[in-house]
């Protein structure tokens, strides 16, 4: 077990490497950067786009900068044309490269570190997620328990038909009319942000958090109703189940301890993209409720050509991914033991 965890995350981390290189070289292909702005003002010359390049070290080749960004610039050689005009004029603002946690300084954010920018929006994206991901298993999982034990009755009827109907609906623009409706006409809930000005209480917190965690929570609500159904319904089909029954069993032990644990590892599978959810945030629903996560923080670097914020962003959600797919593969292990047999083997 332990040196399948090891050989795991090396391979993580390889590929974390790879992610990486292609999508520094992605981002630098594209159009725009800290000087596009430049051109809209009649006073800047040439001289002041190269400065800013020479200031910024974007004037250097893709691979030097990449390995200044991965490694940090005391990995360059000493030669000045190697090292960026900001690391030349204050030595002490040289990054140190991701692998040091340093991902450099924002061009958008009047230069602040850009791990200090996202550190003040991780709180609030952890929030939103973990409030959406905790109602959507305790929701999502008993519906789907009993939609699978009441199969084609009226309780399964509804709860598959209220689903299917709600999920035709774009998520992000039924957030929209609730929002419209409760908070503009009937006035139950704040119309944007994490807290009222002034307040920050933990009801006010409370009340500004439950719509935008309620509508982040109806994907996964569906989601796993749905898996749990379907796997249930393969489960309770299954020749051990009705000798469990037979044994005398009460229906409550059978589902619980024979039909349930099967049928769950499918749910455990979606843990990958959940927790990368978690923390790498939600574009659309923070926007909409103008929820200060790191989704938003993604959408101004992008329209600000903040490279350094874009980098640390994309970075830390493949991170996050890699990483969930990792904790998926040893929970196996703990949830199937025919997993942890193959694995030790």
């Amino acid at each position: 077990m332990t040196r399948y965890i090891i050989r795991r995350a090396i391979q993580s981390f390889f590929l974390l490497w790879v992610t990486t290189l292609i999508g520094f070289t992605v981002y630098q292909a594209a159009p725009g950067g800290p000087i596009q702005f430049l051109d809209d003002d009649p006073t800047s010359t040439a001289a002041d786009s190269n400065r800013l390049l020479r200031l910024y070290g974007l004037d250097r080749p893709v691979p030097v900068q990449y390995v200044a960004w991965l490694a940090g610039e005391d990995w360059l050689p000493e030669d000045p044309s190697w090292r960026s005009g900001r690391c030349l004029s204050d030595p002490e603002r040289c990054g140190r490269g991701i692998v040091r946690l340093d991902f450099g300084r924002s061009f958008f954010f009047k230069g602040r570190p850009v791990i200090e920018v996202i550190a003040e929006r991780i709180p609030a994206t952890f929030l939103l997620g973990f409030s959406s991901l905790v109602i959507s298993v305790l929701i999502g999982v008993p519906l789907g328990i009993f939609a699978a034990l009441n199969r084609g009755k009226m309780p399964d009827h509804i709860v598959r038909l209220s689903t299917v109907m709600v999920n035709t609906v774009p998520h992000w623009w039924l957030g929209l009319l609730l929002l419209i409706f409760l908070g503009g006409f009937l006035n139950l809930v704040p119309l944007s942000g994490m807290q009222t000005v002034g307040d920050g209480s933990v009801t006010d917190r409370l009340h500004h958090l439950i719509l935008p965690a309620t509508v982040g929570a109806i994907g996964g609500l569906i989601g796993f109703s749905r898996i749990l159904r379907f796997e249930m319904l393969e489960v309770l089909n299954l020749d051990y189940v009705r000798t469990a029954r037979a044994k005398g069993l009460k229906e409550r032990a059978v589902v619980y301890r024979h039909v349930l644990r099967n049928a769950i590892m499918p749910f455990v599978t979606g843990l990958s993209g959940i927790f990368l959810l978690i923390l790498s945030g939600s574009v659309l629903f923070e926007t909409v409720f103008s929820w200060p996560g790191m989704g938003r923080l993604f959408i101004t670097s992008v329209n600000a050509r903040d490279f350094p914020v874009m980098m640390a962003l994309f970075v830390i959600g493949s991170f996050l991914g890699i990483l969930g797919i990792l904790m998926v593969d040893i929970l196996y292990s703990f949830v199937d033991p025919r997993v942890k047999y193959d694995v030790a083997r």
